[in-house]
């Protein structure tokens, strides 16, 4: 049975809201929308009301593509601004023939969730590492199994309770009920990178517009996040700062003329409409590159001591991916990473047709993921021509009238 799954991307300079049909073959693109967000800084929503209008205007846009009405949607979070937990749960197996059930891991999943939380945080995913089955680790799968104790190493994904909820506020002020919570570096890691890069060692770098997040994978897990406070903004900025023009028109020259060497660009010049007089001067493509090389290597050249300071990056067999709207598509970034981090570098994007853009990365990556969790939530996903529900859960108004983080809560209650 095929199930849709509605993903809302919110960042830092746009929303973008993907709709997509789950099958056993995969997932296949519905429809998608996109729209500009003044509401956020940094990750963090700074203006409600902004945010709203740019969630309203991108599900408009999906909704006019697909021509359905989509009423809820899974959103992001960004992963700087979560925190990982690893806690273990452990139950009896109480079947008498002693076989392993999908209920079993609900239930042992629910008992990881069992430990001393900060107040002001709040859980907003479970993330299975390994499950022991009679002390035999080092389980995906334990359904099935035959065993009388079953227990589970698992990542408890939490996060501020504040930035969770205005994020919420804005989703639902849209009239959107929300499922669920995904965090970023898991959307990104299912559809940028494949599964032998999540198992050896590789960091995905987002280059947003207020900042730029890294997350380090390894033995096919989340192994760590964080992020920087700069992003393509700020490369903006100094163009804008540097060659005495408006910040719009410094972003429309940089999407167009964006290099990161004057050796990547087939221009000699660039037209540059002044702040001032509104006249149009020719900058040479090197004053323009240099000012972009600059912020560019600055990104990587923090990230890069971040991971040095951890002491990740001797993990990193794979490489680096990067992706983003900051950064991706200026050419020569790749090169620029590769000199920086002395390691394998891609650009990662989404590849299905009509979202092959670093922009439709954290959309897609929230329905691919979502996708492939169905087994761990215990239940299929329904799709009806009015919603997208996840695991055919339906509410009762009474239950729609306890807010967002009561609806995340029960969902987490009754599937681990």
């Amino acid at each position: 049975m095929d199930k849709l799954i509605a993903g809302l991307d919110i960042g830092t300079s746009k929303v973008s809201a993907v709709l997509a049909k789950a099958s056993s073959n995969g997932i296949q693109i519905l429809g998608v929308g996109i729209s500009p967000n003044n509401g956020m800084k940094k990750g963090v929503v700074v203006d409600i009301e902004s945010t709203t209008k740019a969630v309203e205007q991108a599900m408009d846009q999906l909704r006019n593509m697909t021509n359905m009405e989509v009423d809820s949607v899974f959103i992001n979070i960004s992963g700087g601004h979560v925190t990982l937990f690893e806690n273990r749960g452990v139950i009896a197996v109480t079947r008498e023939d002693r076989e392993i059930t999908g209920e079993d891991v609900r239930r042992v999943m629910q008992a990881a969730r069992i430990f001393a939380l900060p107040p002001e945080k709040e859980i907003v995913d479970v993330i299975p590492i390994q499950f022991i089955v009679d002390g035999y680790d080092e389980i995906r799968d334990p359904v099935g199994m035959f065993g009388t104790r079953l227990e589970v190493d698992a990542s408890i994904v939490t996060c501020n309770s504040t930035t969770l909820q205005n994020l919420i506020r804005s989703v639902e002020r849209a009239g959107l009920d929300i499922e669920g919570v995904v965090i970023e570096p898991l959307a990104l890691g299912e559809v940028l990178l494949t599964r032998d890069e999540k198992e050896l060692g590789v960091v995905v770098i987002d280059v947003g517009a207020g900042k730029t997040e890294y997350s380090v994978f390894e033995s096919g897990i989340l192994k760590s996040s964080g992020f920087i406070p700069v992003g393509g903004d700020s490369i903006t900025n100094d163009l804008a700062v540097g060659l005495r023009m408006s910040f719009g028109e410094a972003e429309n020259l940089k999407k167009q003329y964006g290099v990161v060497k004057p050796e990547y660009s087939q221009c000699s010049t660039v037209p540059v409409k002044g702040i001032a007089d509104g006249g149009t001067r020719e900058v040479s493509i090197e004053e323009f590159c240099e000012i972009i090389e600059a912020r560019v290597y600055e990104i990587f050249f923090l990230v890069n001591r971040e991971l040095l300071k951890s002491g990740i990056k001797d993990t990193l067999s794979s490489g680096v991916v990067i992706t983003g709207g900051g950064v991706s598509f200026l050419k020569g970034s790749k090169e620029v990473v590769q000199e920086i981090m002395n390691l394998p570098v891609r650009i990662g994007i989404p590849e299905y047709i009509g979202v092959s853009s670093p922009v439709y990365s954290s959309g897609v990556g929230i329905v691919k993921y979502l996708a492939g969790r169905k087994y761990y939530y215990g239940g299929e996903i329904e799709s009806t021509p009015k919603k997208t529900r996840l695991f055919g859960r339906q509410k009762s108004k009474q239950g729609q009238k306890g807010g967002a983080l009561t609806r995340i809560k029960d969902f987490l209650d009754e599937y681990f």
